[in-house]
């Protein structure tokens, strides 16, 4: 079975994935608190499962490994995690937050640092240059206007979703009339 005979017929999955991206975008943007929410809940879901699951595990490996103990160690920091999630969510919220404006504004000095290595060498550094002044620029608004910058990041996430949710759409509908052509 080849990709182009197997695909077709799975063109629903598509356009349900597509519509749920859509519909994360539009409650993203018109509910941002709610969306935040739910986000820093799945974070904890996730921490919780993990956490609970490398316990388990932690237990399971006691006789057979000599390093059992530091999955227990991971397991009981990620149930932590959850509790510390669910218990304090603006807390997590600022936190990741501020993980991301340093992350974006590393980023950034390393694209100026290489635009400015690779000038003499390439041309058009310059918009690698700019992503870099972008990129520090955006992770200094997070961290000098935090709630306003976890506002704005979930919006650019909701265009994300949207856009994400539009071309999975348009793949489905395109697979479901390969599928009416090869069916």
């Amino acid at each position: 079975m080849t990709i182009n005979t197997s695909l077709p017929g799975q063109w629903p999955i598509f356009v349900i994935q597509g519509i749920i991206a859509i519909i994360f975008a539009a409650v993203a943007w018109f509910s941002p608190q709610a969306t935040i929410g739910a986000l820093i809940f799945v974070f904890a879901a996730f921490f919780m499962f993990d956490g609970c699951s490398r316990v388990w595990l932690a237990f399971k490996q006691k006789q057979y490994s000599s390093y059992w103990h530091l999955t227990l160690i991971a397991g009981i920091l990620g149930i932590v995690a959850a509790i510390v999630t669910v218990s304090m969510p603006q807390l997590t919220a600022l936190i990741m937050l501020y993980l991301i404006a340093f992350w974006a504004i590393a980023i950034g000095l390393m694209e100026m640092a290489a635009a400015i290595k690779l000038f003499k060498h390439l041309q058009g550094v310059t918009l690698l240059l700019l992503s870099g002044v972008v990129s520090i620029l955006f992770g200094i608004y997070l961290i000098v206007n935090p709630g306003q910058g976890i506002i704005a990041m979930l919006w650019l996430v909701a265009i994300y979703a949207f856009a994400f949710g539009i071309i999975l759409c348009w793949l489905g509908f395109k697979l479901r009339a390969l599928d009416k052509v090869h069916g």
